[in-house]
């Protein structure tokens, strides 16, 4: 007769993290999370990413998550893996990004018997992560199913990032009786005070310019068709944060970014602004323009959180708390009863470059996104580095969709996208995932850019090539100092991405797009334009900050 030897917990922790969904993991593979990626992959069907470097694979996960909504789930191995993570896990975690990183951890072994794994690589992750404000959560044996059941719960219903820590030996533990899943937190129920709603209620009524201001909160409530209603009922645009770009699509009353991207037209319908709505906006020191863009209005904010502290000095502030979906559509209702006759709206003219400043070889950044805005897809997802470059997509480009922008400024770390932009395509291959960095980020990332080649993922990368450290420049040239040390030269990086596999174009001129995009055959992997730009446009971003 047969024997069959009971489960591992490791083989237990694999099962139920595939019952809460995880269908695809990021990772960097070593000795002390291979198993779990073993029943993985082999049990479960999950699909297993290899990232080259493990701030790569956190940064894959964040993607996910920001792409989807959903939980991004990457591993890695203990000590030096684990602390390659670091700026991947704060960008994420400042990012309230909902990722679970299981990480292996080798302290427990005796380092006389394991010198290398238990006393070279030993470090325990709490050491570095608690003092960052980075959730851990530590298993012991057989508590490990039962915990991961609740760190689930606790990302879903928190929005944040966690540390799962394994120590040495899961995998010859006998494990225990499967823990059950854990059933949804209840959400939030709304506490709209009648006083606070008839006051919003006036304040829109005696409004000579409201706007609306939707962000993440109205994102994660899927309140895009409330705002929308609202938009029509006061006839105010809708500006939103950085991530709520697209939140009600191409509505005519869709007005663009609030804070430190607002130009042109937008930047003025904000100034002029006497009563704003936000809606599930932070309305935080970027939004705001440090209180430039708030002092002296009405604000009336519609959020879960009433103690949220507003910078700048505003006229009236009326907290309307609850869920951003239905707070916004009984403040619709209620002005729809009240009998509100809305102003005229006004007509916001499109965005113009007046002084296009390309010059031979080098393309004035801002044409070159409204002309891709044009040539891109419609059905498309724009994912920004950080850097003097990035300002120039998120404001030139349309953003249409809810999800339809990521941008990863939480950490400030240049080199945060490859990852994310190629966990997005990844994911959601039918939204076309188009990937703005600069050369100094794609320089530090190349490895990624081999995982996209390896797996034929459908990305387009457009490098934005300044042949510089593009926002040191700026610094340079406002305190005085020759700008030298931070000019490297251009270098042909469309010839470096053929060399690693993938299809590459030189974008010289403006002329060298349409070809370079009807050109790529999408099926056998990602296409990367190496646009040359102009140093002589300045992000608007570099005077509000």
């Amino acid at each position: 007769m047969t024997v069959h030897a009971p489960p591992s917990v490791a083989a237990q922790l694999a099962a139920t993290i595939a019952d809460e969904g995880c269908e695809h993991l990021f990772t960097l593979m070593g000795a002390g999370n291979l198993w779990v990626i073993h029943h993985l992959a082999t049990e479960h069907g999950t699909a297993i990413h290899h990232l080259r470097h493990e701030n790569g694979a956190v940064g894959a996960a964040d993607g996910h998550a920001r792409a989807t909504g959903e939980i991004g789930w990457c591993t890695v191995t203990q000590g030096p893996g684990f602390t390659n993570t670091i700026t991947a896990l704060l960008t994420a975690s400042r990012g309230r990004s909902p990722v679970i990183l299981l990480v292996s951890d080798t302290s427990n072994l005796d380092p006389e018997r394991f010198p290398f794994a238990g006393g070279v690589q030993a470090l325990p992750p709490e050491v570095l992560l608690e003092p960052l404000g980075i959730a851990c959560v530590r298993v012991d044996g057989t508590d490990a199913s039962q915990k991961m059941r609740e760190v689930v719960a606790r990302v879903r219903a928190n929005r944040e990032t966690v540390a799962f820590i394994m120590p040495a030996g899961l995998d010859r533990i006998p494990a225990d009786e499967p823990a059950e899943r854990i059933a949804p937190r209840s959400p939030i129920g709304d506490t709209v005070s009648e006083g606070a709603l008839a006051a919003a209620v006036r304040a829109l009524q005696n409004a000579q310019n409201p706007l609306i201001l939707a962000g993440m909160g109205a994102i994660d409530a899927r309140a895009g068709d409330a705002v929308a209603a609202l938009a029509e009922r006061v006839a105010a645009h809708v500006t939103t944060s950085v991530p709520a770009s697209g939140i009600i699509g191409d509505h005519p009353l869709s007005a663009g970014q609030f804070g430190g991207f607002s130009v042109g037209a937008t930047e003025k319908l904000i100034l002029d602004a006497d009563v704003i709505v936000a809606v599930g906006a932070s309305l935080n020191t970027f939004q705001s323009r440090s209180g430039a863009l708030i002092d002296g209005r009405t604000v009336i904010r519609i959020d879960t959180d009433s103690d949220r502290r507003i910078t700048g000095d505003i006229a009236q502030r009326i907290d309307l708390v609850g869920d951003a979906q239905s707070v916004t559509r009984t403040l619709c209702d209620r002005l729809g009863s009240s009998g509100f006759i809305p102003r005229p709206v006004r007509e916001l003219s499109p965005l113009a470059v007046a002084d296009d400043r390309s010059m031979t070889g080098a393309i004035d950044p801002r044409t070159l996104s409204l002309v891709l805005d044009e040539l891109l897809p419609l059905d498309r997802r724009i994912i920004v580095d950080n850097g003097h470059f990035g300002a120039f997509p998120m404001i030139y480009l349309t953003h249409r969709a809810p999800r339809s922008l990521i941008w990863l400024p939480d950490f400030g770390a240049v080199g945060s996208a490859l990852a994310a932009a190629y966990a997005s395509a990844t994911v959601d291959s039918h939204t076309q995932s188009v990937l703005f960095i600069g050369d100094c980020g794609l320089y530090m990332t190349l490895g990624d850019l081999e995982t996209a080649v390896r797996e034929r993922t459908p990305l387009i990368i457009v490098c934005m090539n300044d042949g510089a450290a593009g926002s040191e420049l700026v610094h340079m040239g406002d305190w005085g100092v020759p700008g030298d040390q931070a000019i490297f030269g251009y270098a042909d990086l469309a010839a470096v991405a053929r060399g690693m596999g993938a299809q590459g174009a030189s974008v010289r001129t403006l002329a060298d797009l349409k070809p370079a995009l009807e050109a790529w055959d999408r099926s056998t992997g990602p296409l990367l334009l190496d646009c040359h730009i102009s140093r002589n446009v300045r992000s608007p971003i570099y005077d509000h900050v």
